[in-house]
């Protein structure tokens, strides 16, 4: 079911990345089954959103496909922002605004039990990654590390993402596992050591897990 929207934060909720955004639900309900609380559940949100960019860069290029739901947002740019998380806030039950994080456990991860443990807060982590895998970038992330990548494109990078969702996540996979198996992922696909392998290992080290690869 896709709402019609409140006409005051919302418009139709039936814009290309949003309905390719739910269909995800469904590929990760029959693949992965990742459980809905907590990390495995912001996996969950953060692969969605992954799967809403690739559905509208395919089928509308012309879009702004590294944000999350532009077209559907009254209020601000978007739902959720890929390639700079940070630009868009959210309101917490202690009625403070934050920041959507960049960075594992960095400014704006949220550590409650609201949004069944931030489930779409802590999912820009996930989505960042994809979106640094894809695009490349350079910067200093929330714990002081420098980092800078190449890319791969966004068509190597849901390779191996679509790969890392349907052989290796399970229902209670965390932020630790999907960076073991999405290195795993892309030595299936690219070859051990392969530039794919060190920029997925890379761009994870940018989000703030796991180390250098070099």
């Amino acid at each position: 079911i896709f709402g019609d929207g409140d006409d005051v934060s919302y418009d139709a909720l039936t814009s290309l990345d949003v309905i390719a955004h739910e269909y995800g639900h469904a590929v990760s309900d029959y693949t992965c089954d990742l459980r809905y609380e907590n990390e495995s559940g912001a996996l969950d949100e953060g692969l969605s959103d992954i799967w809403g960019a690739c559905v509208e860069g395919y089928a509308a290029p012309e879009k702004d496909f590294w944000k999350t739901g532009e077209d559907i947002k009254l209020t601000q740019s978007a739902e959720r922002a890929l390639d700079t998380p940070s630009l868009i806030s959210y309101q917490a039950p202690d009625g403070e605004t934050y920041p959507y994080p960049d960075t594992y456990q960095g400014d704006g991860w949220y550590t409650g039990s609201w949004d069944d443990g931030g489930v779409h807060i802590n999912s820009t982590v996930f989505s960042h990654w994809f979106y640094l895998l894809s695009e490349g970038g350079t910067g200093t992330n929330d714990n002081g590390d420098c980092y800078y990548l190449d890319g791969i494109g966004i068509d190597k990078a849901s390779k191996i993402v679509y790969r890392l969702e349907t052989v290796y996540l399970d229902q209670e996979s965390d932020y630790s596992e999907a960076r073991n198996f999405a290195i795993q992922a892309s030595k299936d696909l690219y070859g051990n050591n392969s530039v794919e392998v060190i920029e997925t290992a890379n761009a994870w080290y940018a989000v703030g897990i796991g180390n250098y690869y070099n």
